[in-house]
């Protein structure tokens, strides 16, 4: 289980912190740093880590759910705030819908909560037409070995995807995203298949997301085109109780504005007597 969990320290409520899709935990250092005054945060590293598993081609995400629930229930002696983004957004929402009574309540950062017919369309889709898509086809095809840590940090830097992130979160990445493999060389921590694997299989989450009476705070990037603004007003339609908000950013706000984003997680604590 310990390699599952990475402590960050802090004092406070205990939060519990599931990460995006590629992006593991240590990425997020400079924004988890912004929380650890008011809240306990241990971070959930997700199975594509940890595994020693090929990836399937077709992913079930109760795979991912269920390890969540299993670490809690043997890690955790009561309830936690559950913090999740994008994919970790997910699978904290259908874990909580499964088993309600090991969380205090859930804030979710642009979480993948993905429209119907991209589901049924995805669900339904050949296996090589899923390849072809864009961000299967980029992710299958990026390099996974590098000589060095300064040059995977160049190799990332101008991507369009890493513009607003700034040098001290790009190092973050680049570290917490690669490792020495058994030859010696820096490898991917996280693999390409792993990744396009769980683009090619997201889950239908809507019936989760109306079972769920807890306390949320939703946090929208206002430029993401992972959480459509149509999605977005789905969710405040089955979660009245929710506090969502448009935020500053796009889909991966809490590494392009970290300090921003973790104030309003700040607030929300706050809110709640946390």
């Amino acid at each position: 289980m310990l390699r599952r969990l990475e402590d960050f320290g802090g004092s406070g409520a205990p939060i519990v912190f599931a990460h995006a899709n590629g992006y593991p935990v240590g990425s997020y250092r400079q924004f988890i740093a912004c929380l650890t005054g008011c809240a306990a945060v241990t971070g959930f590293h997700q199975r594509p880590l940890w595994s020693p598993e090929a990836a399937p081609a077709r992913l079930n995400w109760n795979l991912f759910v269920d390890d969540l629930i299993e670490t809690l229930e043997a890690t955790r002696d009561g309830p936690v705030w559950m913090m999740g983004h994008s994919m970790g957004g997910a699978v904290a929402t259908l874990a909580a819908a499964k088993k309600p009574l090991l969380f205090r309540g859930l804030i979710m950062i642009d979480p993948l909560y993905v429209p119907t017919r991209r589901f049924l369309v995805q669900k339904i889709m050949p296996r090589h037409k899923l390849d072809e898509t864009a961000l299967v086809r980029k992710t299958l095809t990026r390099p996974t070995r590098f000589a060095s840590e300064e040059q995977a940090f160049d190799f990332y830097r101008p991507k369009r995807v890493f513009t607003h992130f700034s040098d001290e979160v790009l190092w973050d990445y680049v570290r917490a995203g690669t490792r020495i493999g058994e030859d010696g060389e820096l490898q991917l921590s996280y693999s390409r298949e792993w990744e396009a694997a769980a683009y090619r299989s997201a889950p239908f989450i809507w019936r989760a997301v109306n079972k769920i009476r807890l306390p949320v705070l939703g946090l929208r990037g206002e430029t993401s085109n992972t959480l459509t603004e149509k999605a977005f007003q789905r969710w405040h339609r089955l979660q009245p109780q929710a506090d969502l908000r448009n935020c500053r950013g796009g889909h991966l706000l809490p590494l392009e504005y970290p300090q921003q984003t973790a104030q309003h997680i700040v607030e929300f604590l706050a809110g709640q007597g946390a």
